[in-house]
Parts: C-alpha cells; sequence; structure tokens
C-alpha cells in the first residue's frame, strides 16, 4: 500500500470537504452573489494550500471547483451550470496568470493567483451596474413588462430604474416549478413597484399588452442562445409570434462554450429538477404519478433580440465572437 498517497487522498478530501462547507455557509449567510462566494472560497483555498508546486495548486483549484460544481446548491434552484460557467473563466484567469508569472517561488505564485482572483472579483461586482447603465436607455415609464423568473441583474436593473423616477408596469410568471416569480415579486413590491403576479399558463394572453421581455441566464452559450429556468423558451416563442422584443440580461462569467441545438442536449443534470414539486395539498394527486419536472430549457439565438452585458449590448450572433476573444486571451 502506498502511505503517501493515502495520506494525500485523505487530505484532499478533508480539502474538499471544507470548501464545501465554506461555500454553503456564506451562501447562506451572506447576500454576496454566488459567483463572488465562488471565489472567495477559493481564495481561501489558495491562501491554505500545503501544496509545493504549481501544478500540484492547479489541480488542487480544478478539483475543488469541479467537487463545488457537483454538490453546491447557489440558490434559488439554480442548475449546476451557474457555478460552471464562472468556475470555466475562473480556471480560464488562473491559467493565463500562470502562463505569465514570473513569479519566484510558490509564495510569490500564490501572491499572484490571489491577486488575479481579486481582480475578477471587482469585475463581478461592477458588471451588475454595467449591465444596469446599458438597461437604462430602453426602459420608458410607459411600458409594460413581463419579467421571467428570478434574476438579480434583472431585479437591481428594475430597482435602479425605479430610483431614477422610472416605473413600469411588470407582469411576473410564477415560474414553476420552484415558483421563484414569487420571490421576484415580493422583492419589488417591497419597494413600491406596481407588479401582477400572472399564472404560467397566461403567458400568451397577456403578452399581447407587453412592451418588452425581460430575463436572466444560467448559462449564455456559444451561438447566442440561453439555458435557462424552464418556460423561457416558451415565454420567447410567445414574444417572437407577438412581435415582442426579448431581452436577456447577463453578467460575462456566465458565457459558456457549449453549443445546444436543441433541447434534448442538455444534459440531465440541467433539464431536470430533482427535488419533487409542490403542489397543493387540495389537489388530490393520482399514485405512482409519471412526472416529468424540467428544470431549465435552451432558447436559440433566433427569439432572443438583445443580450445585455457587463461587456455591452450585443446581438446573438456577436456572443460567439466575444467567446473567442475572452478565451484567446
Amino acid at each position: 500500500m502506498n502511505l503517501g498517497f493515502s495520506q494525500k487522498s485523505d487530505s484532499m478530501s478533508i480539502t474538499l470537504k471544507k470548501v464545501l462547507d465554506e461555500f454553503t455557509q456564506l451562501n447562506e449567510t451572506t447576500k454576496e452573489h454566488y459567483a463572488v462566494i465562488l471565489i472567495k472560497v477559493m481564495i481561501n483555498l489558495i491562501t491554505n494550500s500545503k501544496e509545493m508546486t504549481m501544478q500540484g495548486l492547479t489541480h488542487e483549484i480544478k478539483t475543488a471547483g469541479e467537487y463545488l460544481i457537483n454538490n453546491a446548491q447557489a440558490g434559488h434552484g439554480r442548475s449546476e451550470l451557474v457555478l460552471r460557467s464562472t468556475q470555466t473563466i475562473y480556471q480560464h484567469y488562473i491559467s493565463k496568470g500562470l502562463q505569465h508569472s514570473q513569479a519566484d517561488g510558490m509564495e510569490a505564485l500564490k501572491s499572484s493567483l490571489l491577486e488575479i482572483s481579486q481582480e475578477l472579483i471587482d469585475i463581478i461586482i461592477r458588471s451588475k451596474d454595467n449591465i444596469k447603465t446599458q438597461c437604462l436607455k430602453f426602459f420608458n415609464n410607459r411600458f409594460k413588462v413581463l419579467v421571467v423568473g428570478y434574476s438579480n441583474v434583472v431585479i437591481y436593473s428594475l430597482i435602479e430604474a425605479f430610483k431614477a423616477g422610472i416605473v413600469m408596469q411588470i407582469y411576473i410568471p410564477e415560474s414553476r416549478p420552484k415558483s421563484e416569480g414569487i420571490e421576484t415579486y415580493r422583492q419589488l413590491t417591497e419597494i413600491g413597484y406596481p407588479c401582477k403576479l400572472i399564472f404560467d399558463s397566461a403567458i400568451g394572453q397577456v403578452m399581447e399588452n407587453i412592451d418588452m421581455v425581460l430575463t436572466g441566464a444560467e448559462a449564455v452559450v456559444e451561438n447566442g442562445g440561453i439555458i435557462n429556468r424552464v418556460g423561457t423558451y416558451t415565454t420567447a416563442i410567445c414574444a417572437k409570434f407577438q412581435k415582442k422584443p426579448f431581452y436577456v440580461l447577463a453578467e460575462s462569467f456566465k458565457f459558456t462554450r457549449l453549443f445546444p441545438l436543441s433541447q434534448k442536449d442538455l444534459s440531465d443534470s440541467i433539464r431536470y429538477s430533482q427535488e419533487e414539486p409542490l403542489f397543493s395539498e387540495k389537489l388530490k394527486l393520482p399514485e405512482n404519478l409519471d412526472l416529468i419536472n424540467p428544470l431549465c430549457d435552451y432558447t436559440p439565438p433566433d427569439l432572443i433580440t438583445l443580450l445585455f452585458t457587463d461587456l455591452g449590448v450585443f446581438t446573438p450572433s456577436a456572443v460567439s465572437e466575444e467567446l473567442i476573444q475572452i478565451f484567446n486571451t
């Protein structure tokens, strides 16, 4: 038996548990963005790492990132994609930093990686304001807006618009199966925003009165489409038929190198929820209910009007070029 290998394996298991516990605690006790929390956890990992080689440290960062993707919960019932896209961008920044590093020794190398990590946190924190600035140019007091699901950046942009005196009528589908729309409704009405909560099945009926649709995204894929909460695709189809603009608000760290062409191209861990949906106790459900319980769907680029990001406003066709620039620089 290789005693050294066994001890290293046990040490990694302890490290991974600490990483997951720290992420969970910060996610439950702070209001920080899950992407910021992920990188802060990685900062602590780098700071406390006992690895003596660059290869060992990069392996530890990558392994911890994959472990978080597969085991952590980002909140509001989001899929693993929101963490995977952030970790992919983070890993790219780390790899790029290592390639150009002039550090002499492990401590200097760790300091360089910590600096890169903090720079990325600063970018993430500024991203909401950059997106909000772009959105305000498209908002108008007279508008009626349909908001899909729960999105930090969408809610933030609407609240900032409200503070600036731009008050729109907001329509919010309940967003089953997790009903995130109710949380969106709660946060907007708390500051006095005029909102109406609607059933998901009423989206088509309401759409003809809407001036624009706003949604966030769990991931922006290579062809300019998005993966988001189930129902986004249906809403986009209704908007397209009614000739209503469909706007996506998404931070650049959600750009990911996936290229789905249909709903079947999404992995089962993304497509389906592992949790049982909530039904009213008044419903008498049949035993052995055979239920399809989707979590996310894919909205193709031809249904999207514009994407508002911290890097600028893009048509879907421009996203691929932007992804190339991100990952090739």
